[in-house]
């Protein structure tokens, strides 16, 4: 019988250049019209589309590293693996082996998510069951969707929405579509999270692993404040914080433990899950491959009293990043916290600072009182989004916010430490509106689907 393969289906037909322990999963490859036709095959495609986000091209290493080093919290050092050299330099070519492996991560992912709804009406279960899998469907789909804008298109200020997006796929087909604007995947985006929100009713904040209502809401809150729609991400981000979730304090062991009381929606990675040198950790740790170090413009702004110096380990003249340092005594293993309460105050901090400073700067104040610091006073009017900026860079440094957070306000990358002999060349700045700040279209997908248009500034 014809097998349908999804993840070539998702890849636009080319296969990923790297290998994990998704390649040998049974929803890979599955009969047409069997492996969905009941609850535990619908839960088990299910997990599929979790796996994905696993995966080392996406949250289990390589997005959160290369967005890292497209800012300026880090760099990489003259001693080095040849690894993410582009990301740091924005050099890319379209045949970069990382982003085309992005790329086909988060569309096999989409497709996945397609193929369970549209076949979870059909199988015999609950409506509740239903509704559950159709919310978390529908809010895996947003986020890779979302996920997959945010670096293959400009942001949405730079053109109002109507600048080349990425291409939306919402059926399970074999197709070549043309790039939607950059409004229109918004659109989809808000319109597959209003919709998860409500399914997921009943999913509250006792779960982390998996969407729930309140991850739809934070999501939401994020992409609306991307989107510039401060008023609603107020909103969002207010029904989240109202919801019962609470900050926790800074120590190395807040990332060697899943499921802390201020996570909203966490990729849980078992200890059997370690991929060794492929961890998060192991970019940034000297037992690996430790070629990413912190940049000293980074380690600099904190206060010495800042409890957040605990992420800081010297390493000679220089220091590591130590977030993701070791979990379930696997040595660089960590569970990504893709949604947690602290974005929350920050997201509304940045939405009102413009209308309302004073709600911003004690929503900021929020955050730095869990952190040993003393409360922001006086801050003029014009300085107040700079704060914001400057409190998010230290909370979720190399949780990959720093890059999104310069683009969607018009900052470019300006990186303070340019011709530290420790770190290899690259560009001191980049201008707001610069061609590369933003990938280029994988040339695997050119090669299938070559009406596709290619970002300006690749050939």
């Amino acid at each position: 019988m014809k097998k349908y393969i999804i993840a070539l289906v998702a890849a636009g037909l080319f296969m990923q250049s790297c290998s994990n322990k998704l390649d040998v999963k049974p929803y890979d490859s599955v009969e047409a019209g069997e492996a969905l036709s009941d609850l535990n095959g619908v839960n088990t495609a299910l997990g599929g589309v979790y796996d994905v986000l696993q995966e080392t091209a996406y949250y289990g290493r390589n997005y959160w590293v290369m967005t890292e080093l497209n800012a300026d919290n880090g760099y990489i050092s003259t001693t080095n693996g040849n690894r993410f050299l582009s990301s740091f330099r924005h050099d890319y070519v379209t045949a970069d082996a990382d982003v085309e492996d992005f790329w086909a991560s988060a569309y096999k992912g989409i497709m996945r998510a397609n193929r369970i709804l549209e076949a979870v009406d059909n199988i015999n279960a609950s409506q509740d069951d239903k509704d559950r899998i159709k919310g978390e469907a529908l809010f895996l789909r947003a986020l890779m969707h979302f996920d997959l804008v945010n670096v293959f298109a400009r942001p949405y200020a730079q053109g109002n929405g109507a600048q080349a997006g990425i291409p939306i796929k919402i059926k399970y087909e074999l197709a070549t579509p043309g790039r939607n604007t950059v409004k229109e995947v918004y659109d989809q985006v808000i319109a597959d999270l209003t919709q998860a929100k409500s399914l997921l009713k009943n999913i509250g904040i006792g779960t982390k692993y998996k969407a729930s209502q309140y991850a739809a809401s934070a999501l939401l809150a994020r992409v609306y404040l991307y989107k510039g729609d401060k008023a609603n991400a107020i909103t969002e981000a207010t029904n989240v914080i109202n919801a019962g979730y609470q900050i926790q304090g800074s120590s190395i062991e807040f990332y060697s433990t899943p499921g802390t009381a201020d996570e909203i929606f966490t990729l849980r990675f078992m200890a059997s899950e370690a991929t060794g040198s492929n961890d998060m950790g192991a970019m940034y740790q000297m037992y690996s491959y430790g070629d990413v170090r912190v940049s000293p413009d980074l380690y600099t702004t904190l206060d010495s009293s800042d409890s957040r110096n605990v992420y800081f380990e010297a390493y000679s003249h220089e220091f590591l990043n130590a977030k993701f340092t070791i979990q379930d005594g696997k040595d660089g293993l960590t569970s990504p916290k893709l949604l947690r309460l602290e974005e929350m105050y920050l997201v509304r901090a940045e939405a009102n600072s413009s209308t309302n400073p004073d709600a911003a700067i004690a929503d900021v104040n929020v955050i730095r009182e869990k952190r040993n610091l003393k409360p922001l006073s006086g801050v003029a009017p014009n300085a107040v989004l700079d704060s914001v900026l400057a409190e998010s860079r230290k909370e979720f440094m190399f949780e990959g916010h720093r890059y999104f957070d310069l683009l969607r306000n018009g900052r470019g990358v300006n990186r303070n430490f340019c011709g530290n002999p420790l770190a290899i060349t690259a560009p001191c700045s980049f201008g707001a509106n610069a061609t590369n700040l933003i990938w280029p279209i994988p040339q695997a997908e050119k090669n299938t689907n070559p009406g596709i248009e290619q970002n300006e500034g690749y050939e």
